[in-house]
Order: C-alpha cells, then sequence, then structure tokens
C-alpha cells in the first residue's frame, strides 16, 4: 500500500518528471512519489532509434491530441503527440538534441527571469551530455544522457545535401551546440550504441532500485489540493478508485505544455470567468494559465531519386525484417538510427540576429507519402523557429480525463506565413544546386504546380503540420508581469509548495527541439530547490 505522504510528489514521468525523480532521490531523506498516467514500457519500439514512426503512428504512447480548427491554417485540425508512458516524449520523439539558440535563454533573462541567461544555464547542459567525441571543448563529457554526432556518410544524398547548401550560399556548421547555431552540418542525437538516450535511461533508471522512490503508472491526477493558499496534495485516479495523497515539501507539476495548464485550471488556478463557467470554485484568479501556447509549425518537400541511393529498399521487406534482426545481435545497422543525420538553421532576413529556420533532411520520404510512393527519394523538412504567432489551452469540462481544447493559431501573424515560404524558395534552390543535378529527379512535394506566392501561401496553410515542440502555456516571468504563471524559481504566483517544472515555463520556445531544454529545465529546478533562488547558484 502507498504511503500517504511523501516530500516531494511529481506529477507526470515524462522528460521532466524523470529527471526531478532522479536527481531529488540522490539525497536519500527525501521521500519522491511520481505519479504518471501512463503506461511503464521499455520494448523494442522505443529503443530501436529507427522504429521511432511506428511510436506516433500507434497510439498507445502518446495522448492523441487534436487541436481546434485551425483558423488561418485552413481550419486544419492538427494531432499533437505527447507521451503517455513512463519517460514521456523522450520516449517517444526524435532523438534530435538542440540546446536552442544562446539568444533564447538571454531574452528569457532580460524579460524578466533572472538566472536563465545562456552564461547560467550553459554549465547545466555539459553537466547532462555525454558526448561520444572527447576532443570537442563545446560539449559535455560525462552527463547521464549520451549524445553522438550524424554521420553525412551513411548516404550519398547526405553529401549532396550539404554541397549543395553550400553551393546555394550559406555556410557549413559542424556544431550547432557549439558557438554558432547557424549554418548546416550534422545533427546531434541521443542515440548511443544504437539505442536511445533517453531521461528514462539516463535518470530514471539509476534511482529505480533507491528506497525513497515509489512510482505510480496509469495513475492520471485530477486536481492539485490547496489549502489557505498552499498546494498540500493532489487527487488522483487509479482505474476506477480515487486517491489522495499528500506532500510536506512541495508538489512539481511535470505534466507538459497541455497538462500542467489544464491541471491547474482543474484545481482552480487561472482565468476565473472560465472556472466560474464549468463551476469549479476560483482558487486563484491567475489569468495567464495556459496562455502564450507556441511551437513551430512544419512543412516537407520530397524528391524523387534519379539513381539508386536512397535507404529506400532498407525499410522494406525482406531488408527490414533483416535490419531488425541485425539491430537484435549487434546493435548497429539501419535500425540503429532514425536516417536523419544532416540539417541546420539559417535566418530567412538578414536583419534577424538569430535563426528562424531550421531544416532536416533525410534520404528516404517518410511520413504520410510514404505508403503512397514506392522508390528511392528524399525530403527536406522547414520549421519555423521563431513563430510568432500564439494560442492557448483551456479546459473545456471538469473532468481530467476530457482533453484540454488547445489552439496554436498558426499564421495568425503573417510575418510566420512569410519566414516560411523563404524556407520554400531556399528548398527548390538548393535541389537545383549542380551537387543534385544528377541525383534529384521529380518533385513529389508540393509539385511543380506550386509557383506563385498565392500558391505557397495557400499550400503553406493547407499543409503544414506541427512539431511536438510545444511550451509556454504557464509562462516565466515576474509576478508584475502581465500573464505570467510561475516566477523565475518556477514557483506558482500566489501559491506556496507548487512549482512548475517543464516546457511550459518557456517565455519564448527554443530555437531547435525542445527535449535538451526541457532536461535542463528539470535540472535547474533541482538546483533551485537545493540552493533557494534561481539566480543563488
Amino acid at each position: 500500500m502507498v504511503q500517504s505522504h511523501f516530500d516531494y510528489i511529481v506529477v507526470g514521468g515524462g522528460t521532466a518528471g524523470c529527471v526531478l525523480a532522479g536527481r531529488l532521490t540522490e539525497d536519500p531523506s527525501n521521500r519522491v512519489l511520481v505519479l504518471e498516467a501512463g503506461p511503464k514500457y521499455r520494448g523494442l519500439s522505443i529503443q530501436v532509434p529507427g522504429a521511432v514512426a511506428s511510436l506516433y503512428q500507434k497510439g498507445r504512447y502518446h495522448w492523441g491530441y487534436q487541436s481546434e480548427p485551425e483558423i488561418y491554417a485552413n481550419n486544419q485540425k492538427l494531432p499533437y503527440k505527447m507521451g503517455y508512458v513512463l519517460g514521456g516524449s523522450s520516449a517517444i520523439n526524435g532523438m534530435v538534441w538542440v540546446r536552442g539558440n544562446p539568444t533564447d535563454y538571454d531574452s528569457w533573462a532580460s524579460d524578466g527571469c533572472p538566472g536563465w541567461s545562456y552564461q547560467e544555464i550553459e554549465p547545466i547542459f555539459r553537466r547532462i551530455e555525454s558526448f561520444d567525441e572527447p576532443s570537442d571543448v563545446y560539449m559535455g563529457q560525462n552527463g547521464p544522457i549520451n549524445i553522438m554526432r550524424g554521420d553525412p556518410s551513411t548516404s550519398p544524398l547526405n553529401q549532396a545535401f550539404l554541397t549543395a547548401v553550400k553551393q546555394a550560399g550559406y555556410p557549413l556548421n559542424n556544431n550547432c551546440n557549439g558557438p554558432s547555431q547557424e549554418g548546416f552540418g550534422p545533427l546531434h542525437r541521443n542515440i548511443w550504441r544504437g539505442r536511445r538516450s533517453d531521461a528514462y535511461a539516463g535518470y530514471l533508471t539509476p534511482a529505480l532500485k533507491r528506497p525513497n522512490l515509489t512510482i505510480l503508472t496509469g495513475a492520471q491526477v485530477q486536481r492539485i489540493v490547496v489549502e489557505n493558499n498552499r498546494a498540500i496534495g493532489v487527487d488522483y485516479c487509479n482505474g476506477k478508485t480515487q486517491h489522495r495523497i499528500f506532500s510536506d515539501q512541495e508538489i512539481l507539476l511535470a505534466a507538459g505544455s497541455l497538462g500542467s495548464p489544464q491541471l491547474l485550471q482543474l484545481s482552480g488556478i487561472g482565468e476565473p470567468t472560465l472556472l466560474e463557467s464549468l463551476g469549479i470554485p476560483v482558487v486563484l484568479d491567475l489569468p495567464g494559465v495556459g496562455c502564450n501556447l507556441q511551437t513551430h509549425p512544419l512543412i516537407s518537400f520530397a524528391f524523387e531519386c534519379k539513381e539508386p541511393v536512397g535507404i529506400y529498399p532498407e525499410t522494406r521487406f525482406p531488408r527490414k525484417w533483416l535490419a531488425g534482426l541485425k539491430w537484435l545481435l549487434t546493435h548497429t545497422g539501419s535500425a540503429a538510427t532514425t536516417h536523419i543525420d544532416v540539417g541546420g538553421f539559417i535566418r530567412s532576413d538578414p536583419s534577424l540576429y538569430s535563426p528562424d529556420i531550421q531544416f532536416s533532411f533525410a534520404p528516404i520520404v517518410f511520413g504520410d507519402l510514404y505508403n503512397n510512393f514506392s522508390g528511392h527519394g528524399f525530403q527536406i523538412w522547414s520549421q519555423l523557429v521563431n513563430c510568432k504567432s500564439r494560442g492557448y489551452v483551456r479546459i473545456c469540462s471538469p473532468n481530467a480525463k476530457d482533453h484540454p481544447q488547445f489552439r496554436f493559431n498558426f499564421f495568425r501573424d503573417t510575418r510566420d506565413i512569410t519566414a516560411l515560404q523563404f524556407s520554400c524558395d531556399l528548398i527548390r534552390r538548393i535541389a537545383n544546386q549542380p551537387a543534385f543535378v544528377d541525383l534529384c529527379g521529380r518533385e513529389i512535394r508540393p509539385g511543380k504546380r506550386i509557383s506563385s506566392d498565392f500558391d505557397f501561401r495557400r499550400w503553406i496553410r493547407e499543409t503544414a503540420s506541427v512539431t511536438h515542440h510545444l511550451a509556454g502555456s504557464c509562462r516565466m516571468g515576474s509576478v508584475d508581469k502581465p500573464l505570467t504563471v510561475v516566477a523565475p524559481d518556477l514557483k506558482v504566483h500566489g501559491v506556496k509548495g507548487l512549482r512548475v517544472v517543464d516546457a511550459s515555463i518557456m517565455p519564448k520556445v527554443t530555437t531547435g527541439n525542445t527535449h535538451a531544454p526541457v532536461i535542463m529545465i528539470a535540472e535547474k529546478a533541482v538546483d533551485i530547490i537545493q540552493n533557494g533562488s534561481a539566480n543563488n547558484l
């Protein structure tokens, strides 16, 4: 039987939750409970990098969220696949490791978040990382998350892409996590010896045998119990049974950029009109909860390849079976990678002070085109990593099992679609460079029928999809700044004993994939808990 009191209750056993549990239980005097709604699963589909697409296609390990109709994006209802498993999105993501741009964090610090500048958080990244090249002076070497550099030599198409971007006038960059993010080159991935290196493996696994750690899976939190402006416990459901558990120190909300604002609102913390309309007693008037929602809109181009140099045969039977067998025996081969080894960051406008477009390249056609195209090809994605549009998330019932309503508001700010249109033009320029002259065949997506500015803008609105980099819905900032939810020490304004520790606290989403920044946020949260403030570390 689970005890009724813990020092720390971690709500959400995802990326941040695993870090919190692993770090806090290093102190044997801390009794820590992790509540995770999803199952405990460490099967092959999570461990094998080449199986990542199956995790997105199957709904068993993600929440299956879907946005409200995107008014400015052809009324699309965009799916959002957030991890529903111990390990969270860290266990199902694409394993690309991007710290973000230093200016991201400097802007946080200058916008009322002291202690969060890049100079102050860069040592935390080093502490997290274990990079497989000891000679690299910018990356950490002894951390719990193993990082490796992508290998462009795995396909001639990778090499052609990097040559083509240079021919198009863009610099090469061997380390997007180094002194400059801008340019194209090999991507860093959290893959080690053919396996996914995620927050579960790096942080939770070493803690599993500690007697001061308790983990409950299949435990969906219903609300946070607040008395006299202090969070004292949580109500959760395990199967059909309701339970209440108490915290003697703090409750750490790490349920993600949809789950964390949802639980705050269910607990009576949020915009009063919304709460009252659903019959939820108002505990705290905090209208910023659920505002400032943001992520990176994504588009992709696909091309046929004239020569049989892609990895298409590796994805079809019987070679697909053989690749799986090789992985089981040696943890090497085509199943030991996601096949996205190269990419880059550029500015769509020279006047920008940091990149706003991220590119990824694969020597195969993926996604919804996979079953409709047979043959050698390659795909180029561009995502807007400095999105101006902002959305929201809000509950639609007092029941935690009902998904919240959310909308990204993609392209509400027309500057966003202008930047993505620039990326479309650049992709075509890259594909037409001499390096691709003997390789690049027919443009499968979007096709030459899309040519005018009007055509491109309409196509972007009709086909843009969403990256899994949701952030901002419990914005960090000083208490006197409008629509902020947590202070720089991550404590919820006006409530004692309650912090939010996940991507939802970002004032602005970072430039690139958010896996590394979320781990950093959780590591810093532990530092703050142990030392007392965000800028006293």
